[in-house]
């Protein structure tokens, strides 16, 4: 049984990192706006509150809608 702990600890950090990656690769497929410190970082440093506010707002917003009478805008997004 001595054993068993060491062994335990031991295959549990692949798990754990492999954990992290497929957190990583969900959040940048699924754009999350949030990270995963977030809630520490607010404990440690209230700015990030308002920063990562600011975060999600600006990944809801949507790009203006153009009136009927606007010129079509050129593929490459410049006017």
């Amino acid at each position: 049984m001595e054993f068993l702990a060491p062994v335990a600890a031991f295959l549990s950090l692949p798990l754990f990192l492999a954990g992290f990656a497929w957190y990583a690769v969900r959040a940048r497929r699924c754009g999350s706006g949030q990270s995963l410190m977030a809630p520490f970082e607010e404990i440690w440093d209230p700015i990030a509150h308002h920063t990562n506010i600011e975060i999600r707002i600006e990944a809801e917003r949507q790009p203006e809608t153009p009136s009927p009478g606007d010129p079509p805008v050129p593929r490459d997004g410049v006017r």
